[in-house]
């Protein structure tokens, strides 16, 4: 079984990747694996190894970065006889039923927003062109079909990931304090699809949700929709006037604008006719901090999206950057990261919110949502010394008087090194270096990855102190060939530099 780890579902390192380990708004999976070789236990509800290790999986994918827990697996199937196979053993598997949140009722007593059933099947219309997790090759051969995927989280990591403990880190994903989601097939049907999907026989313990054209609230004809109201987050008052701002993502995926409308006196909009495609929304109102609230895929062209988004008002936040002696640092570029409404969740502005500091040191961030955000500090050969995780008040009726927020940042060093065979020379291969925290990475560490350069080179600059882990490997890269890691100690203004040695390193026959 070839694996191999990827940033994206490109099943490649891009070029460089060297940051924080925190999200941006792509949550990409970081391992793939091609073949239906057995799938070790990760943590999963009791049930799931078994439909994981089903003999039609093509492959699986694993992720996020930074966390890991997703899960992702690709399946094949003959006919129907052979799903419903497949679709028995999901029924059987043992997980708790998703409770939304505890709701207090006219007797004082909670209760709970639960989902009837603990597992999801949502079914999809079948394309003849290929999926593109299917594309890849394994063992020299082409690939199959996928006909339905399996997707289930390992709890401990979802809950590491988005339950807030560690601070608003990965506020903009959509799962950030909601409940583990149930374990979920994707099933393609269609025409000429030897799925039929009338024969599909469903368990008892299966929610199913219906995607497919005929199932569409609205005539084909028409076009997709998107619809909903605005209200104020801190009131729920209507808000009218506000823009509404669809964007659509072009070929070249860049966004363009698609359409534009106000919200009506009763803070309502309505959007038709909208094409097949790729969609952002925005909205954007006086006096308040601008959303993106989220994408909406019109894959069928007769979608609809219906939803009620909360504004929240705009405020502004000061404060300083200094070094470890206290003197203050100008030029530096602070960023509001990981903003939270006042409802606890997730606040992403279309544009974050930036500053550079004055000669004193100060800067003021305007337009923040009201709630809370973490700042994150960037200026050459300088490092954030005070926690990214730390979370900051932001308000214009604070709850208590808020400390002054000062920002200390301290000096880096550079780890530059190359890659070569046994005899010396530069590598035939395409190599990828690593550096990682001594310990490994968690959340709020610094480490990343880079492609080496075609004679074998990498540098790796703006490295806080600390000691780290470095290593190389061929991209892609089979069991074995990954070089053995070397620890260093970096310093502030130092430079440490490395060789990696690599019986792999050159290209043999046969590969």
């Amino acid at each position: 079984m070839l694996k191999h780890r990827f940033v994206g579902r490109a099943g490649v390192i891009l070029s460089m990747s060297v940051a924080w380990l925190l999200p941006t708004t792509a949550y990409a999976l970081i391992e793939v694996s091609y073949g239906n070789d057995p799938v070790r236990p990760m943590g999963w509800p009791t049930g799931v190894e078994a439909v994981a290790n089903l003999p039609s999986r093509l492959g699986f994918m694993g992720g996020p970065p930074f966390g890991g827990g997703e899960y992702y697996l690709l399946y094949h199937c003959q006919d129907t006889d052979e799903f419903n196979r497949a679709l028995r053993q999901f029924g059987l598997i043992r997980s708790p039923r998703t409770a939304r949140r505890s709701l207090l009722s006219l007797d004082g007593q909670h209760t709970w927003m639960t989902e009837e059933k603990a597992l999801l099947m949502v079914v999809h219309d079948w394309t003849r062109e290929p999926w593109p997790e299917s594309r890849g090759k394994s063992g020299g051969q082409q690939p199959k079909r996928v006909d339905w995927t399996f997707t289930v989280w390992t709890p401990e990591n979802f809950y590491q990931l988005f339950g807030g403990a560690e601070g608003n880190h990965f506020s903009n994903h959509p799962n950030f304090r909601q409940p583990v989601p149930a374990p979920r097939i994707d099933l393609y049907v269609g025409k000429d699809h030897p799925i039929i999907w009338e024969d599909v026989e469903v368990p008892a313990t299966v929610r199913v949700v219906d995607r497919r054209a005929t199932k569409a609230t609205v005539d084909g004809a028409v076009g997709g929709v998107v619809r909903g109201g605005v209200f104020d987050m801190a009131t729920h008052q209507v808000i009218a006037s506000a823009d509404v701002v669809l964007s659509q993502r072009t070929d070249s995926r860049q966004w363009q604008e698609a359409a534009r409308v106000k919200t009506n006196e009763a803070g309502s909009f309505e959007i038709q006719d909208l094409p097949a495609g790729y969609y952002s929304l925005e909205l954007h109102a006086e006096g308040y901090a601008d959303r993106h609230v989220g994408t909406y895929h019109n894959r069928s062209g007769h979608a609809v999206l219906d939803l009620d988004v909360l504004l929240v008002r705009a405020v502004a936040c000061q404060g300083t950057v200094i070094d470890t002696d206290g003197n203050p640092i100008a030029g530096v570029t602070v960023l509001a990261r990981d903003m939270v409404g006042l409802d606890g969740f997730g606040y992403e502005c279309p544009v974050g919110p930036q500053a550079k500091t004055d000669e004193a040191g100060r800067f003021e961030l305007l337009s923040l949502p009201g709630g809370s955000t973490h700042l994150r500090c960037r200026a050459p050969s300088l490092h954030q010394e005070t926690p990214i995780s730390e979370t900051y008040e932001v308000s214009d009726k604070p709850r208590r008087k808020p400390e002054p927020i000062r920002i200390v940042m301290s000096g880096t060093g550079t780890v530059m090194g190359k890659v070569v065979g046994p005899d010396g020379q530069p590598p035939t291969r395409k190599f990828i270096a690593e550096i990682e925290p001594k310990g490994g990475n968690k959340i709020g560490s610094w480490g990343g990855s880079m492609q080496c350069k075609e004679d074998g080179q990498f540098s790796f600059k703006g490295v806080p102190p600390g000691e780290y882990l470095v290593t190389t490997k061929p991209n892609p890269m089979r069991s074995g060939e990954a070089s053995e890691p070397q620890l260093v100690i970096v310093r502030t203004g130092g430079t440490l530099e490395l060789e990696f040695v690599n019986d792999y390193a050159h290209a043999k026959k046969g590969r």
